[in-house]
C-alpha cells in the first residue's frame, strides 16, 4: 500500500457510501459490478456481484429468442407471401381463379408496393380494378335501332288506379326483400 495515497476519514466514509449507494442502485448496479470484477475478479466483493452475471446471460439469452421468433415470423410471411404469388400465376390452388402471366404479376406487385398491400390477392383486385382489361370495338352491344321501344309493365294496373297499383306494387316489392332476407 506504499503508492496508494492517503485518505481523509471523512472522504474515505463518503466515497464508501456513494460505493454502496452505486451497487445498491438497480440503475448504476450493472454496470459497477462490472467495474469491480474488472477491478479485482477474485475478491468477494466481485462474487457479491454473481446476480449481475446472471442477469446478463439472461438478457443474452431473450435477445437470442427474440431473434428466431421474429426470423420464424418473416419467414412465415415470405413463405406465404410466395405462395400467393404463385396463385396468381396458377389461378390458385384449384387452377380455377384468374392466371396471370409473370409481367402483369410484376405490375400487380409494383402497384401493392406503392400502395402498401400485402395480400397479393387483394392486390389483384385492386390493380385490375384502377386498370381495367382493354376491349375490342367490336365487342360492344349494338345500339338500339329506330322503332325499338320500351314498354311500362302492367300499364293498365297503373292506368286504372295509379296510388292503389303503387300501394300494391310497393307492397309487393317489401314481401320479397322480407322472403330474401329470411333465405
Amino acid at each position: 500500500m506504499a503508492g496508494e495515497p492517503q485518505l481523509d476519514p471523512a472522504v474515505a466514509a463518503d466515497l464508501a457510501r456513494l460505493a454502496n449507494d452505486l451497487a445498491h442502485n438497480p440503475k448504476t448496479r450493472k454496470e459497477f459490478g462490472k467495474l469491480v470484477k474488472a477491478a479485482a475478479p477474485e475478491s468477494p466483493h466481485a462474487k457479491a456481484f454473481y446476480d449481475v452475471e446472471l442477469e446478463g446471460r439472461f438478457e443474452a439469452f431473450e435477445e437470442k429468442q427474440a431473434a428466431k421468433e421474429l426470423k420464424a415470423q418473416q419467414d412465415a410471411v415470405v413463405a406465404r407471401m410466395n405462395q400467393q404469388r404463385q396463385n396468381l400465376l396458377t389461378g390458385g390452388a384449384d387452377g380455377n381463379g384468374p392466371k396471370y402471366d409473370e409481367d402483369t404479376v410484376k405490375k400487380i406487385e409494383k402497384f401493392m408496393e406503392e400502395n402498401g398491400i400485402t395480400n397479393y390477392a387483394h392486390g389483384a383486385v385492386l390493380y385490375a380494378n384502377e386498370n381495367p382489361p382493354l376491349t375490342p370495338p367490336g365487342d360492344d352491344p349494338a345500339p338500339n335501332m329506330h322503332g325499338d321501344r320500351w314498354e311500362i309493365p302492367e300499364f293498365e294496373k297503373f292506368n286504372k288506379d295509379p296510388d292503389g297499383a303503387a300501394r300494391s306494387t310497393a307492397f309487393q316489392v317489401i314481401k320479397e326483400f322480407r322472403q330474401k332476407r329470411r333465405a
